[in-house]
């Protein structure tokens, strides 16, 4: 490991999310020699590597408590996609639709 990297892996998740951030703020500013825009891009890969890491790793970690009849027992948190929530359909009463009497003879045709 470079002496960037082992810096960068004792960084907790929100300080690398916040050194991150403002790297991106200076790269879209544009006012940076190119140089140092290089380096900021590298350093910001790393940044963005470790706090994937750390999130994956917390993932792992990330148990789901369910109630049942024998008590609480745990399972892996299950993940679920915008496929997987299904809006809950709420039944309406049936809406009565007024009928108009209408007359054979008053018809205009």
């Amino acid at each position: 490991m470079t002496p960037t990297e082992d810096d960068i892996s004792t960084l907790s998740y929100e300080v690398a999310l916040a050194e991150l951030d403002t790297l991106i703020a200076k790269l879209e500013g544009g006012s940076i020699a190119l140089e140092e825009a290089i380096g900021a891009y590298e350093r910001g890969a790393l940044l963005a590597q470790h706090c994937a890491a750390l999130l994956e790793r917390t993932e792992q970690r990330v148990q789901q408590l369910v109630v049942s009849a024998g008590g609480m027992t745990e399972r892996p948190l299950e993940a679920t996609t915008a496929l997987d929530v299904r809006p809950t359909l709420v039944p309406q009463p049936p809406v009565r639709v007024a009928t108009s009497r209408i007359d054979p003879d008053d018809v205009p045709f």
